[in-house]
């Protein structure tokens, strides 16, 4: 069953931006936004996203570029992006699955040929495209999917940015970038994981931890007076 947010602000006027299909230099002067000049790439906006809404290893696990499936006998499986589980019965095993775009003709090939949106709602009950800020308007968006903008900004300018949230709004000070969802989500009631999929989600966790193992606990001496 599908449940819709917000439907009513897609058809609000979206302010007049210049948009270009590379996502080095994004021109957001025109909606009272910073100009991004950073060459986003799928890894850093990742980073950003997973930093903004995954931070808690204890309550999510996020993983990426997720091979649906561990089959090896000549067929082609679909990656996903990212897919986030968040791992508290009491919050519905919630499942949310990500599509990077940093180009629109990246985003307009996916919109003919949507087979990787297709697998990841299949497993996800919330499924987001994640852009550089201003490269895609919210009407531009599919009716059953999300977006969320991420970019950079001032402590100045972080607060204009800020008017166009819409549930959520994340800035990381020290970075100077923020994240923000622009379109939510609408909820979908999916099945759960098939076994195929549960053993491609265990295989990429067990390949994070063993390219990047996590750091020794602190250990204390302790000295025994004699």
């Amino acid at each position: 069953m599908m449940r819709r947010w917000d439907v009513a602000r897609r058809q609000q006027k979206q302010p007049a931006r210049e948009r270009r299909d590379d996502a080095y230099c994004i021109s957001m002067a025109a909606a009272d936004l910073p100009i991004t000049c950073e060459p986003w790439t799928a890894t850093l906006l990742l980073d950003t996203l997973e930093r903004a809404l995954h931070a808690s290893k204890t309550e999510w696990m996020f993983l990426r570029e997720l091979r649906v499936g561990t089959g090896h006998r000549g067929e082609v499986l679909q990656r996903l992006d990212a897919f986030a589980l968040n791992c508290l019965p009491h919050n519905g095993m919630r499942r949310i699955c990500y599509e990077i775009k940093i180009s629109r003709a990246d985003f307009k090939t996916e919109l003919k040929k949507p087979l990787k949106k297709k697998v990841g709602m299949r497993y996800s009950n919330e499924f987001y495209f994640v852009v550089p800020g201003g490269l895609l308007a919210a009407e531009e968006i599919p009716v059953e999917c999300g977006l969320i903008e991420i970019g950079q900004a001032s402590f100045e300018e972080w607060k204009s940015v800020m008017k166009r949230q819409a549930g959520f709004f994340h800035y990381d000070a020290e970075l100077a970038r923020y994240c923000m969802v622009t379109v939510p989500a609408c909820w979908r009631e999916t099945p759960g994981p098939t076994w195929q999929f549960t053993a491609a989600m265990l295989r990429n966790q067990r390949k994070e931890f063993e390219d990047k193992p996590p750091a020794p606990p602190k250990q204390q001496k302790i000295l025994f007076e004699g």
